[in-house]
């Protein structure tokens, strides 16, 4: 019996150092044989560490022969949260992502979901000490205190101790610095609110100011301005929770953080003083009016969707779907493809439906009602327990500093997009918050124990459930492995240059994880890059071209199978196809399709248009070029590239006015800063020959040339006009300027002997530069 205590024992302080090691690892792991540091290595790692703790409490259970269980007044709840966001997934317009989530960014996946909850129940059931309950409160400061010592030793003193293992890394949260600032939040809160505590030690208390200046320092170093407002929220409720607890707190830290509050008021009224701010990369995500108005659409589409969402993890496809026309408007990213709305509550009333938020927001109200029913009634049934009242006033005060951390946290969920890091801490101060008032409300969790009873058909009943429980962990280890080692090689492949050991890399990912759209689509694009290179060398196989090329296809259709709602995967597709149609004809009527399927998928996107339009100007069906064209350019009403191949088109219908006409009305829209506009339209106007038109055409490619003084055609095109007119010398100009450009050109070399002999041709001054040009005749 006392060896059987001993290794429960040593079980028990076992599954606290794992979860001591997720608080450490999950913020500071990276892994730069992944295609991204931060997402993927973190929610592995993270599962592996959960899969490990469940082991260990699996193993007890074995050994002990007893089911214990800590339970809080939560758990029906969250696992009801659970089982709405399985049927948002089963409902999904795209299963793999709500399940498995992406490798490329984040989304909220099933799998990711089920070992947060896991999470959250092992904190119940793991941290069931005070003393346990403070050690995992302040080992999360001190990894941010860490964390934003490396971030300020990087902006003050240009020491950059993540360069050399990942090259372009700010931080070790996340690739962008938003949630980075919101941990920095969140650390000093709980910093900043333990040095309120009268009684504490000056040790403890020196390495919590620290930690509070270390987090303060950063989010200076940020200057965002949505930061300042979470934390001055923050600030309040830290005041207000220390005058509360009047006697047990320091009024002169009270005081100070008065003063913290006059700061951040200050910093947004007028901005943070630019001398203080780090020259962070710009970030760019989905405004605010979009998102709501792609999420409130997705929403209202359908009853499904009203209930469930469109499945986690798809807010790409409503971003589609629900893409706005006036976001053609936006000088900037227009032309971008948003796979993460502005806040995570606009993704989870997309992706999941109006239940699952209600829930999500159900979740916050139930524990906000446990807060302040001790808040009010400060219910002291464990006071003896703890040790008196003076005890019970010192747990209360360390309670309200995490409760005040979640409430920031949950409500930052409203204004930013949580990633893997955000999410798992919100889930830990969650697990925190239920277990820390449970020292003082004993009816938060309670305890649950059930004694296998000594017979037969119990012992097997028992022994079969934890075989099943055992083999699922080890089937789940295993799965995970693979999809871990297709991520490596994944990786690998696009790291080298090497076709062949690209092409067995993809394979080898294949094999782990076969229905990944991403690694048919990178498959796809190295057949043809290998296709493209062979074709352009001397002795070209034709054959091995139009295998590749094939294969390619092949590869990018089977993509479209799997991801059958993403635009991005039909658009891969039909780039295949147009390149399959230099060896196969009939690929530019596949090309056609596949653009009109992206257009149905993504119907306000005018370059969707454009290359649908260019696509059937190639097959000569000038009319559909045309409608195509004429959409886009309703869509955005200043896509030059769309009013060139409408030109181009209206010429092909032998439609000269309306070309002519077309580039013209780009003047508004700074068609006339474009050489290629200026090039078409003085062609245009050359060969209609009416009035001025041939004067305005010199003028023209004049302007072309000045703004592109390489352009070939341009050039040619005025050594016609001047000789046209009789002006040898001036066309000659021109005609040795094109000559220097392409030097190979014979047709150039003959024009000049035509006008000055051979024993001239060749010029003393040559241009080095060389552009090859496509066409030097005007007509």
């Amino acid at each position: 019996m006392l060896s059987n205590r001993k290794l429960f024992k040593i079980i028990d302080t076992a599954s606290y150092l794992v979860f001591l090691a997720i608080l450490v690892i999950i913020p500071l792991f990276m892994d730069k044989n992944l295609t991204n540091f931060y997402i993927i290595p973190k929610q592995y790692v993270f599962i592996c560490l959960i899969l490990l703790s469940v082991i260990l409490f699996t193993t007890k259970i074995i050994l002990s022969k007893k089911f214990a269980y800590r339970r809080s007044v939560l758990d029906m709840i969250v696992l009801g949260f659970l089982l709405l966001n399985l049927l948002s997934a089963l409902f999904s317009v795209n299963k793999y992502d709500s399940f498995l989530g992406r490798n490329n960014y984040f989304v909220f996946s099933f799998v990711f979901l089920v070992f947060s909850t896991v999470f959250y129940f092992l904190i119940t059931n793991i941290v069931n000490t005070k003393n346990r309950w403070h050690y995992a409160v302040d080992t999360l400061m001190y990894v941010g205190s860490f964390l934003g010592l490396l971030f300020l030793v990087k902006f003050i003193f240009s020491m950059d101790m993540l360069a050399g293992l990942f090259p372009g890394a700010i931080n070790t949260l996340d690739k962008i610095n938003m949630p980075f600032g919101l941990f920095m939040i969140i650390i000093f809160i709980l910093s900043a609110g333990r040095l309120l505590k009268k009684n504490g030690e000056v040790t403890t208390s020196i390495v919590y100011f620290i930690t509070s200046l270390v987090s303060f320092g950063c989010l200076l170093a940020l200057g965002f301005t949505v930061l300042w407002w979470l934390l001055l929220g923050g600030l309040l409720l830290l005041m207000l929770v220390g005058m509360s607890s009047f006697k047990n707190i320091r009024l002169g830290w009270l005081s100070g953080l008065f003063i913290y509050v006059i700061l951040v008021v200050f910093f947004i009224a007028f901005g943070t003083p630019k001398f203080l701010q780090a020259n962070v990369p710009a970030e760019v995500s989905l405004g605010m009016a979009p998102s709501w108005t792609i999420s409130s659409h997705t929403i209202f589409s359908s009853a499904k969707n009203f209930l469930l969402g469109s499945g986690l993890g798809t807010f790409n496809v409503d971003f589609s779907r629900f893409r706005a026309t006036e976001f053609n408007n936006d000088p900037w990213v227009w032309s971008l493809r948003f796979s993460q709305p502005l806040t995570t509550f606009f993704a989870m009333l997309a992706e999941s439906g109006v239940i699952v938020t209600l829930t999500f927001i159900f979740i916050t109200l139930f524990v906000l009602g446990y807060i302040f029913n001790i808040w009010f009634k400060k219910g002291l049934n464990l006071a003896v327990k703890l040790g008196g009242d003076d005890d019970v006033e010192d747990v209360r005060l360390d309670i309200f500093l995490v409760a005040t951390a979640w409430v920031i946290l949950s409500v930052s969920s409203f204004v930013l997009f949580f990633g893997p890091i955000l999410w798992w801490l919100w889930w830990f101060l969650l697990g925190m918050l239920m277990v820390g008032m449970s020292f003082i409300n004993s009816n938060i969790v309670t305890y649950k124990e059930m004694t296998l009873e000594e017979t037969p058909q119990h012992s097997l009943a028992f022994s079969f459930i934890m075989i099943v429980m055992t083999a699922g962990l080890v089937l789940v280890g295993v799965w995970g492995s693979r999809l871990y080692l297709a991520e490596v090689a994944y990786t690998k492949a696009l790291t080298t240059s090497d076709y062949a050991v690209a092409e067995q890399n993809i394979i080898k990912a294949l094999a782990h994880r076969k229905n990944s759209d991403i690694y048919h689509m990178a498959l796809a694009r190295i057949y043809l890059l290998e296709a493209v290179e062979i074709a352009n060398s001397g002795n070209s196989d034709i054959q091995k071209v139009s295998s590749l090329v094939a294969q390619a296809v092949n590869e990018a259709k089977t993509a479209t199978d799997i991801s059958p709602k993403s635009v991005a995967i039909w658009e891969n597709l039909a780039i295949m196809y147009e390149n399959a149609a230099a060896i196969v004809p009939e690929a530019r009527d596949w090309a056609i399709k596949s653009w009109q399927t992206a257009k149905e998928l993504e119907p306000t996107n005018p370059v969707l248009f454009w290359r649908l339009g260019n696509n059937f100007s190639l097959s000569n069906n000038f009319e559909k070029a045309v409608e195509n064209y004429q959409e886009a350019i309703k869509l955005k009403v200043d896509y030059l590239d769309a009013y060139i191949g409408l030109a181009r088109n209206f010429e092909g219908l032998n439609k000269f006015d309306e070309s002519i006409n077309t580039y013209k009305s780009t003047i508004s829209y700074g068609g006339f800063d474009n050489s290629v506009i200026l090039f078409d339209l003085g062609r245009l106007l050359y060969n209609r020959n009416q009035g001025e038109d041939r004067n305005d055409a010199e003028k023209l490619w004049l302007g072309a040339i000045k703004i592109q003084p390489d352009f070939s055609n341009a050039l040619y095109s005025l050594g016609l006009l001047y000789e046209s007119r009789g002006k040898k010398t001036e066309a000659l100009q021109y005609y040795y300027q094109v000559k220097d450009l392409n030097p190979e050109n014979q047709d150039i070399v003959s024009k000049i002997k035509s006008l000055v002999g051979e024993s001239i041709v060749n010029t003393p001054e040559k241009n080095t530069e060389e552009n090859a040009t496509t066409d030097v005749d005007v007509e």
